[in-house]
């Protein structure tokens, strides 16, 4: 069967990145699913970033070891070993620092994949690894590159990330076997600027180089098995070109503000998306959150981002008035319907910064919702915020602090964009998932 995959027409239009434009990058982590995969797909990247003085950690998934199951001179064990002392040749050759290789020896073929046995444990390993090197550029296989392990470790690190506090690196996929044996559905539909091709022509020769300290995988190395798996000279001319081609998809590298359709889809599948109505976790942060606001009377109140109602109840009891706002339709009509005896409520559909409502406000809460904007739009929020809060106005911020691809922002950077601007403290609390501040607007 013909291989759909056009690599001509796919990286056509691919956006030029220029060496220069990768100085913005202190620590770059390569996810390698196998010995061989690091060279194939981003030796020339690799070696440029270490010609940039950026800090260049290795993470191998497996072990390597099944590309040989039948031979008798090299079994799984023996054929791990040299397969790993491979890949400490190629990346030797491209001056990266052996401290800062990771190796997590998961089976070769049959590594873990979310909701499977061990996933958890490598997700585990990988947070306290994220935690330390913390990167702001990580290189991983694209999601649906068709390989097993491929597909589990890019598995791996959106994991790790969601459970990681690291903030939001760039991710960038790169294909291996999408070239060879990819089916209509694993090619995706992108935008030409999600495409990005960095010109590696001077690292062709050490490239190369790097590709043959794999013997076990470019020769015949291994001679006892006639099945065993080689990398093919079609397959390696892939890789073997003047540019590496890598995927910045919008969809784990988000920067604009999420869309009204995009939170009408989520109500549309299911009426309470985030579990507001049932989850342990959203009753004691509205808890937290009421008690955080100091005691008082609030004539006028605003809440950003309502959804269905369930914290505008308790917000309800501490204002004159209450304008409840939201993005979506479904969601509000749900809120309504909750608050309908709430004679001091007022509902109004819009998003934010476009819709933010006219008036002065004694109080202003944003409950999760500040990460699905962009940086530009949580800018104008922040003003308009300033400008709506009366003189000794309080604001109120929570927010989940974990990543999340859909978002472009995490938490934390929604929290930080509004210190010190205007603004002094009154209460700060955090957990492991949530961070809750108050403040207060400066005379």
């Amino acid at each position: 069967m013909n291989n759909p995959f056009d690599k001509q027409k796919f990286w056509k239009t691919a956006i030029s990145v220029a060496p220069q434009d990768l100085k913005k990058y202190s620590t770059c982590l390569v996810m390698v699913p196998h010995p061989d995969d690091e060279s194939l797909a981003c030796a020339g990247l690799i070696a440029t970033l270490i010609s940039l003085n950026v800090e260049v950690f290795i993470i191998l998934t497996t072990d390597g070891s099944k590309s040989h199951p039948n031979s008798r001179k090299y079994p799984a064990e023996k054929l791990a070993e040299l397969r790993l002392s491979e890949l400490k040749n190629a990346l030797n050759l491209l001056g990266t620092k052996e401290e800062n290789w990771r190796f997590y020896g998961a089976e070769d073929a049959a590594m873990p994949g979310k909701g499977t046995p061990g996933f958890i444990e490598l997700v585990d390993r990988l947070c306290a690894d994220l935690t330390q090197i913390k990167p702001d550029l990580i290189l991983v296989p694209y999601e649906l590159d068709p390989h097993c392990d491929h597909r589990a470790t890019h598995q791996l690190l959106i994991s790790a990330l969601e459970q990681s506090k690291i903030g939001r690196p760039k991710i960038w996929e790169y294909p291996i076997w999408l070239y060879e044996n990819a089916i209509e559905e694993d090619i995706p539909k992108l935008d030409e600027e999600e495409l990005l091709a960095l010109e590696v022509s001077n690292y062709l020769p050490l490239k190369v180089k790097c590709i043959n300290a794999h013997q076990s995988q470019v020769s015949h190395l291994i001679d006892d098995d006639t099945n065993g798996f080689i990398l093919l000279p079609d397959v390696i001319d892939n890789f073997l070109t003047e540019r590496e081609y890598f995927m910045e998809r919008k969809k784990i590298n988000p920067e604009a503000t999420l869309s009204e359709n995009y939170f009408e889809e989520m109500y549309s599948k299911n009426r309470d998306p985030w579990n507001f109505e049932t989850s342990k976790y959203e009753e004691e942060k509205y808890n937290a959150t009421i008690a955080a606001i100091p005691a008082g009377s609030y004539n006028k109140a605003l809440e950003i981002g309502c959804s269905i109602g369930v914290l505008t109840e308790k917000i309800a009891t501490l204002s004159d008035h209450l304008v409840a706002i939201d993005i979506s339709n479904t969601a509000l009509t749900q809120a309504k319907e909750r608050l309908k005896s709430a004679s001091n409520v007022e509902f109004r559909l819009g998003g934010i910064p476009t819709a933010f409502p006219e008036g002065n406000f004694d109080l202003i809460l944003m409950s999760e919702v500040g990460y699905y904007l962009s940086k530009e739009d949580l800018l104008l929020t922040r003003a308009k915020i300033s400008n709506a809060l009366n003189q000794n106005g309080i604001l109120v911020l929570v927010h989940w602090t974990h990543f999340v691809a859909d978002y472009p922002l995490t938490g934390d950077e929604v929290h930080n964009c509004f210190t010190d601007q205007g603004f002094s403290r009154l209460h700060h609390s955090a957990t492991t998932d949530y961070r809750l501040d108050v403040l207060q607007k400066l005379n």
